[in-house]
């Protein structure tokens, strides 16, 4: 017979049948404390026992139970119909001792410890650029701690190696991706899982993983769950972080570390420059202090000494000078006297050629009574250069005149 229910009924009826039932009341339940927390004044647990979990509350009440201890709690099954939620409701609880996963997990805890891995774990470097992170590339961790990295030192180089960080296979892949990163050039490795319940973080607990992690040359950040979850990883690595964020912090400290450094190194090389320089400043000025000083004394003892060449110079070329003049005046009088002799030579010699010449004067002999005889512009000095007819040009003192010649009588000789 096919029913027909709202789902406020059904959630009514299922409330019914668990009021109802004898069975889930009053009941003693035995399991481990998975995970604790608080709201107000109420305690929520979750009991569990095997691959099984309850959530158990009591209410108005906080109760001092540490996660991963048995107990056994007293009350009833009830089921709550706003979420249609199952739950057991105590009002009595009773510590039984470590569970079943703590005991395991202290004996692992102490196994690891009597090997050495907790102890001597490679420390990070001073510096840190280039880092490794092991995580899921999907989740928030990896998100945050790239945020935190990104926005303070972004010159940071992060290389992302994926594997799974819970549930099946986890601890296997993780493990693998650790031994892997050893061959990686990288200043240190980051594991990497934001926070979640112990059975999120059960892979962390992997005796596989926590070897690794022991035995990783490369320095290890272990960045798991919340500030208050601890695994063997943190105890394995050489450094624990609280969350993601957190090793973002510590990888930015290492890394403005370097440039801290850098700008110290370049504020000391600075300072000792310009103290070289101010020591070679102070010494170039005693340097040319004292050239100064031994140039001026240079100078002046040159000084004295070429007063001294000067006069003794100006007092020789004194007398060389008297001595030449002396020398001078005799030749000059010698050359005066010469020249005196043959001006004197030249002028008898120019009187005789002022006679000659005179006497051989052409303009002379014309004003005598004489005429110079020209055709055309030849002179004629001779008779027989002339013939009858020809054309002549008298030339006189006074003038000229021009003739015809009739006739030419040569003389006989």
């Amino acid at each position: 017979m096919n029913r027909s229910m709202t789902v406020s009924q059904l959630s009514a009826y299922l409330k019914g049948v668990f009021d109802d039932e004898e069975l889930l009341h009053d009941v003693t339940l035995t399991g481990e404390v998975a995970d604790i927390s608080y709201s107000d004044k109420h305690t929520f647990l979750v009991l569990a026992d095997g691959n099984c979990s309850i959530k158990c509350v009591h209410f108005s009440s906080r109760d001092d139970i540490a996660k991963g201890v048995r107990v056994a709690v007293k009350g009833s099954v009830g089921f709550y119909g706003k979420r249609s939620s199952v739950s057991f409701n105590y009002s009595e609880f009773l510590l039984c001792g470590d569970g079943d996963k703590n005991a395991r997990l202290a004996a692992l805890k102490q196994k690891l410890y009597e090997r050495g891995y907790f102890e001597n774990r490679p420390q990070l470097p001073k510096y840190i650029v280039n880092v490794a992170v092991i995580t899921s590339p999907d989740g928030a961790a990896i998100r945050d701690f790239m945020r935190v990295v990104g926005d303070k030192c972004p010159f940071v180089k992060i290389r992302v190696i994926p594997a799974r960080v819970q549930g099946e296979g986890a601890a296997r892949q993780l493990a693998e991706a650790v031994k892997r990163a050893q061959s990686y050039k990288t200043d240190t490795l980051v594991l990497c899982r934001g926070g979640g319940s112990d059975e999120d973080l059960d892979c962390f607990n992997d005796e596989e993983l926590s070897v690794a992690v022991a035995r990783s040359a490369i320095p290890v950040i272990s960045a798991v769950g919340h500030e208050i979850d601890y695994t063997l990883c943190d105890f394995c690595a050489g450094t624990r972080a609280g969350t993601p964020s957190i090793a973002g912090e510590i990888v930015n400290s290492r890394a403005l570390a370097l440039i801290d450094d850098i700008y110290r190194l370049a504020d000391s090389c600075r300072a000792a420059l310009d103290r070289k320089l101010d020591m070679r400043k102070r010494l170039l000025e005693r340097l040319s202090s004292d050239v100064v000083r031994t140039a001026h004394a240079h100078i002046s003892d040159r000084r004295h000494e070429a007063e001294t060449i000067i006069r003794r110079g100006c007092y020789a070329a004194e007398k060389r000078i008297a001595l030449r003049y002396g020398e001078l005046t005799g030749v000059a009088r010698k050359a005066e006297s010469s020249l005196v002799r043959a001006l004197e030579r030249k002028r008898e010699k120019m009187n005789r050629l002022s006679a000659l010449t005179a006497a051989l004067d052409p303009n002379r002999i014309i004003k005598i009574g004489y005429a110079a005889v020209l055709r055309d512009k030849n002179k004629i000095t001779s008779a027989s250069e002339l013939n009858g007819g020809d054309k002549i040009r008298l030339v006189f003192a006074d003038g000229t005149a021009t003739a015809t010649v009739d006739k030419v009588i040569r003389n006989e000789v």
